[in-house]
């Protein structure tokens, strides 16, 4: 690979200055990669202000050839460098290599099967909890209350919090998240004002969580929760915060809006609601939480709401050394970014890609190199399991619970709140409670 001569000349892109190119990015980043396919296919070049070059890839050949590639050859820290100010240097996210796999099989037994199917009732009980006030014509924000239940879930389950500490941790974690859902970069260029709220309240949390994990090393308790893991595998105050702060800031949200789209896209399409809710009428009010997970039709939903409305739509890949991308070799510098967006609506892997059919996943499996909302290789989400268990919990809790309208007159549009798709103005929707 490395002997490959190097071509300068890049696939096709739009005829934008970088500048546009970051702007239309930022503000409807769906739109322009629509357009970019319409015009260029599956593969073609975007020029950033900011982020580089990417060459976009969507066919599942290239896919493969990313995912597969060796990752001392591409790299998928350095493609997600901009996090480092929120995230921390040694989070999972940022590093590559050896490093990476040896935080990666630490990490790895907190999400086993077993120990991620221990959470059922947890994440069944938060979602009770946060639509308890729900009453018969009040209008809700879906994605709001979807935070909060996905966020007190992430507490428990990574910090091991009881209830005394999860409001104070949930504050520290709602104040931080509103500055970077300003999608500002937290760098040298970021407004000075912004910066120093953004450095107040990441301290803030920061301590808190150093004083969460003194306190469990004084007392030398053990759980089934990430933190007892870190601590137990040695890994020093500093690591086990930036895991943390990764698990919490970049986990929570992205199950949140994950769940948020699935009521939205089910309810803009009835002929895909109504065998949903057939199936959780015929199972009765009685089934156990641990079983909502398992229902064929709500789990279809699930990865078909992953399908259309991927919330993190790109995954990069820094080139490091010479990489060869069928007939040209990418140059070292350049990144290398495979589209779930875009890969999700090949006709070739999905019959009819616009419309909302959950029924494509009943009884099949896709290529991972088609399919692939949790990114793929080494570097796939290692929460993966979890956040599927927590979306499709939710959803049958709500669900069986709640019938719901949207309230938008122009209805919800996809937004970005920094790496993560999220539906505009909080996805407000009518709620009365389902009386069968």
């Amino acid at each position: 690979m490395t002997g490959c001569p190097i071509d300068a000349e890049l696939p096709d892109g739009p005829g934008l200055s970088a500048a546009e190119t970051t702007f239309r990015w930022l503000a409807r980043p769906f739109e322009l990669l629509d357009e970019c396919a319409a015009a260029h296919g599956d593969t073609f070049s975007l020029h950033f202000t900011r982020f580089g070059t990417h060459v976009v890839v969507a066919h599942p050949d290239d896919v493969r050839d990313v995912f597969t590639a060796d990752p001392h050859v591409l790299h998928a820290g350095r493609g997600n460098a901009l996090l480092e100010p929120i995230l921390g240097r040694h989070s999972l996210l940022l590093v590559d290599e050896e490093r990476h796999l040896a935080q990666r099989a630490l990490l790895q037994p907190a999400f086993r099967h077993e120990r991620v199917q221990g959470y059922t009732r947890m994440v069944a009980d938060a979602a009770r909890r946060w639509t308890a006030a729900w009453n018969g014509g009040a209008t809700v924000s879906v994605q709001r209350t979807a935070l909060e239940i996905s966020k007190e879930i992430i507490l428990r389950a990574v910090f091991g919090l009881s209830d005394p500490d999860v409001e104070g941790f949930s504050r520290l974690i709602h104040d931080l998240m509103q500055l970077v859902g300003t999608n500002a970069t937290f760098d040298a260029d970021t407004d000075g004002r912004l910066l120093e709220r953004f450095r107040v309240a990441r301290a803030a949390l920061d301590e808190a969580m150093q004083e969460h994990i003194a306190r469990r090393r004084r007392e030398r308790t053990s759980g089934d929760d990430l933190l007892s893991l870190l601590v137990e595998g040695g890994a020093d105050d500093e690591e086990i915060r930036d895991q943390l702060f990764t698990m919490v800031l970049a986990g929570h949200e992205t199950t949140a809006s994950s769940i948020t789209w699935a009521i939205l896209c089910l309810h803009a399409a009835p002929a895909a609601l109504a065998p949903v809710l057939r199936e959780l009428d015929e199972t009765g009010a009685n089934l156990p939480d641990d079983r909502l997970a398992g229902l064929s039709w709500l789990q279809a939903a699930c990865l078909e709401t992953l399908r259309v409305r991927p919330v993190i739509p790109v995954v990069s890949r820094e080139v490091r050394r010479p990489f060869r991308l069928r007939d040209r070799t990418l140059a070292p510098g350049l990144f290398v970014t495979p589209c779930a967006y875009l890969a999700h609506r090949r006709a070739e892997a999905f019959a009819d890609p616009d419309a909302f059919r959950p029924e494509r996943f009943l009884g099949r499996r896709y290529s991972p190199h088609a399919y692939f909302p949790f990114g793929g290789g080494v570097r796939r989400c290692i929460g993966m399991g979890f956040a599927l268990l927590e979306m499709q919990t939710v959803l049958g809790v709500l669900l069986r619970s709640f019938r719901f309208a949207p309230a938008a007159r122009n209805g919800v549009r996809p937004v970005r709140r920094n790496v993560t798709i999220v539906a505009s103005g909080g996805a407000r929707m009518h709620v009365e409670r389902r009386t069968s």
